[in-house]
C-alpha cells in the first residue's frame, strides 16, 4: 500500500514525468513494477504515452510495460491504443476472441450441451 499511496502522491505532484520514475523504484520487485505502472497509467495524458513513459526507464520496463498496458486496457478498452500498435500484434484476432469469451464466461451455462460442445470446439481440453 505504500507503494501505491506514493505513486498517487507523485502523480498529483509531477504527471507524466520520466524524471520521477527513479522515486518509485526500478521495477525489479511487485511493488515498485506495480508503484511504476499505476503512475503511468495515471499521469499520462493518453495510452501512448503511458506506454512510452513505462517502457523508457532504467528498471525492469518490460515488466512495468506490460502492468500499465493492462491497467490501461482494463480500464479504457482496447479502443485507445494506436491502431499501428494493433495491426502488429501476433495472433490478435484470437485474442480478442478469447478476450470476448471471458467476458461473456459468466452468463454460461456449463449444463447446456450446445454450450459446452461450442467451448470444447473453441478449447479443446476444456
Amino acid at each position: 500500500m505504500q507503494a501505491i499511496d506514493k505513486a498517487c502522491e507523485v502523480c498529483e505532484r509531477s504527471p507524466a514525468d520520466p524524471e520521477v520514475l527513479a522515486a518509485l523504484g526500478q521495477g525489479w520487485v511487485a511493488e515498485e513494477a506495480l508503484a511504476i505502472s499505476l503512475y503511468c497509467a495515471m499521469s499520462a495524458p493518453d495510452a501512448e504515452h503511458s506506454l512510452l513513459l513505462a517502457v523508457n526507464h532504467g528498471g525492469d520496463s518490460d515488466s512495468t510495460g506490460a502492468i500499465t498496458g493492462n491497467i490501461v486496457g482494463a480500464r479504457y478498452g482496447i479502443q485507445v491504443f494506436p491502431e499501428r500498435w494493433l495491426e502488429q500484434v501476433e495472433l490478435g484476432d484470437v485474442l480478442l476472441s478469447m478476450a470476448d469469451d471471458l467476458f461473456e464466461f459468466p452468463g454460461w451455462d456449463l449444463e447446456d450441451e450446445a454450450i459446452e460442445e461450442q467451448i470444447s470446439k473453441r478449447y479443446p481440453g476444456f
